[in-house]
């Protein structure tokens, strides 16, 4: 079996030919190899993502997906792939790397509004009312798994930019996120009170019964997934150090760092990671002080 790096390698200099502008993987991880031919099919990007749990896989199904999308416009379920790779390489591959994980993220939002650019019924309702909040409830659940991983694209790119941006995307970030619970309440293992939970947490225009909704969020969506390991990671950076409920932080991420995790399962490769960041988020509180009168 040829290395994944000389797949990648190929894929890059196919995105290069079309003109496109990605974060460049170093040359070192690039092995130069000439005159073989391959075939970028959806089972060899299916296969890499489901072993993202390995940073080579991730970055390789990116870029199997991107170049299988730059085949086909219209192919809604593999752009759908396409953004959520970039949240995910983003989001838990490089998140150490504060510059690319920005660029990635948006990257993953641009792809999402590539593709509204492509939808009839998106611009329809957009050149009617001219109001793109409106266009997005004309779509169907189709555009579901697009529209959620660009919009948390947005979401995670805008929380490093001050409260003027995040108060400025706010409007589609709810818009996109409330219309996706509308179409499907146990949307990605409840991802809607998941967001939630987070967002009332960090939002600038958030009331003072803010956390407990944020508290309520985080349950429903336990309740809906309790395999999902994320959000217990979620309730307790943004819950429970902003309550300062040290007792729920350390039992939220106990729960985490002690799962089983079945690497085969479809969630398999976020847990994997999900008990990284806990292990992390621990070692962080201790060093940082976050309970400390």
């Amino acid at each position: 079996m040829k290395s994944w790096r000389f797949y990648i390698s190929v894929i890059w200099v196919i995105t290069l030919s079309l003109g496109c502008t990605k974060p460049t993987p170093s040359t070192s991880d690039i092995p130069q190899k000439k005159n073989q031919l391959i075939e970028i099919s959806q089972h060899l990007a299916d296969s890499l993502w489901a072993g993202r749990q390995d940073p080579d896989n991730a970055l390789d199904a990116l870029y199997a997906y991107e170049y299988l999308a730059s085949q086909d416009s219209t192919a809604l379920p593999v752009w759908a792939k396409l953004v959520h790779a970039y949240y995910f390489n983003a989001d838990f591959v490089r998140w150490q790397d504060s510059i690319l994980r920005d660029s990635l993220f948006a990257e993953g939002y641009n792809m999402t509004r590539q593709i509204l650019g492509q939808s009839k019924t998106y611009q329809s309702v957009l050149s009617s009312s001219g109001d793109p909040k409106l266009a997005v409830q004309s779509l169907g659940p189709e555009y579901n798994q697009v529209l959620y991983w660009g919009t948390v694209c947005l979401a995670k790119w805008a929380a490093t930019k001050g409260e003027i941006v995040q108060r400025g995307q706010r409007p589609w970030i709810m818009a996109v996120i409330n219309h996706i619970n509308a179409l499907d309440a146990n949307f990605y293992y409840g991802a809607y009170d998941r967001f939630m939970g987070a967002m009332l947490c960090v939002d600038p225009l958030a009331d003072e019964n803010a956390p407990l909704r944020a508290r309520q969020h985080f349950e429903k969506s336990i309740a809906k997934a309790p395999e999902y390991l994320g959000t217990y990671t979620l309730m307790a950076q943004y819950y429970a150090r902003r309550t300062k409920d040290e007792n729920l932080f350390y039992q939220l991420l106990t729960r985490v760092v002690t799962s089983v995790v079945d690497e085969r399962s479809p969630i398999g490769p976020e847990n994997f990671y999900e008990k990284k960041r806990a292990e992390n988020l621990l070692l962080q509180a201790k060093q940082e002080g976050w309970f400390t009168p």
